[in-house]
């Protein structure tokens, strides 16, 4: 693909980009959109300067548009376009949530537009991230969270995207870590149309098996005071899998290209004269053990 260089005017509403041009309304104006199952609650111009509440981030000059989807009587799907009044690179970009989501990413929406992206965020339905007492008596509210907020807000946000520019952007995507990394996979799965590439990083995926893990190892390392693993040896014990599995996809450069592949002994950590902060005390290294060996279904003894 040749790359052609960019020249960008503001013409009488019109907006030239590597020689297209899009037309173009006012911010204002897209707040009188009418979407379905969807509110615009605000389109405003918003001038370049630092992102609130983010010391050191700036953020381009841009038409935020936001509004609140609601597929169902129980939905409240809060969400946020960015739009580059000049500079738009045709494309659009929609960005993941981390943890329990509970607010628009609005950090992880700066580095896109700053590239000239289209960008939308979503809260994923709910208000709040730091647990999920919000879904209990919501069924409704944990199907926007499972998948449906990232879906409607591709939709609604899309329309905006035409209404603001004109046109259908050229090429849409989403990037997602870790809670967004499942938001990933979730679009690629229910709704592969969607966009054009997706990215999940660190995807936060079989949750029902994740969660047991993370309980199993919090149950394994706090039951008994004297058997916690101290901050101060988590070095120690990452240095001994690293010797021992480093080398095996040939190349000693201090990651596991396959941690599945390592088969590290944590009996070589234990301490042999007295307790340090190089080994393990018999109460820790039983500690270790039972998370590496991870959790088994009690009735089948298989691993979960």
């Amino acid at each position: 693909m040749v790359h052609r260089p960019v020249c960008l005017a503001m013409l009488g509403g019109l907006a030239l980009f590597g020689g297209e041009v899009f037309a173009q309304t006012s911010c204002d104006a897209v707040a009188n959109m009418q979407l379905p199952r969807t509110t615009i609650t605000s389109a405003t111009m918003v001038a370049g300067g630092p992102l609130p509440n983010a010391q050191g981030i700036n953020v381009p000059a841009h038409c935020e548009v936001k509004g609140v989807i609601r597929p169902t009587k129980d939905s409240e799907i809060q969400f946020a376009v960015w739009l580059p009044p000049a500079g738009w690179n045709g494309k659009y970009l929609q960005v993941g949530n981390g943890g329990w989501a509970g607010a628009i990413p609005y950090r992880a929406m700066v580095d896109s537009l700053v590239r000239g992206y289209a960008v939308a965020g979503t809260d994923d339905g709910h208000d709040g991230g730091a647990g999920a007492a919000w879904a209990i008596g919501h069924p409704e509210k944990l199907i926007d969270f499972g998948h449906r907020a990232v879906h409607e807000t591709n939709v609604q946000s899309r329309a905006v995207v035409r209404a603001f520019y004109g046109r259908e952007p050229s090429l849409s995507y989403f990037v997602g870590c870790s809670d967004g990394g499942r938001e990933a996979l979730m679009e690629a799965q229910r709704y592969p149309d969607e966009f054009n590439g997706i990215i999940a990083g660190a995807p936060a995926n079989n949750w029902s098996h994740l969660f047991t893990g993370f309980l199993w190892n919090e149950q394994a390392a706090l039951n008994v005071p004297e058997s916690s693993l101290p901050v101060a040896k988590l070095l120690t014990i990452q240095n001994a899998v690293l010797a021992a599995c480093d080398s095996l996809d040939g190349v000693k450069d201090g990651l596991l290209d396959d941690p599945r592949m390592c088969r590290f002994d944590p009996s070589v950590l234990l301490c042999k004269a007295g307790d340090n902060s190089e080994c393990l005390t018999p109460t820790q290294l039983e500690t270790l053990k039972k998370i590496y060996s991870g959790p088994k279904n009690p009735r089948t003894g298989e691993g979960v």
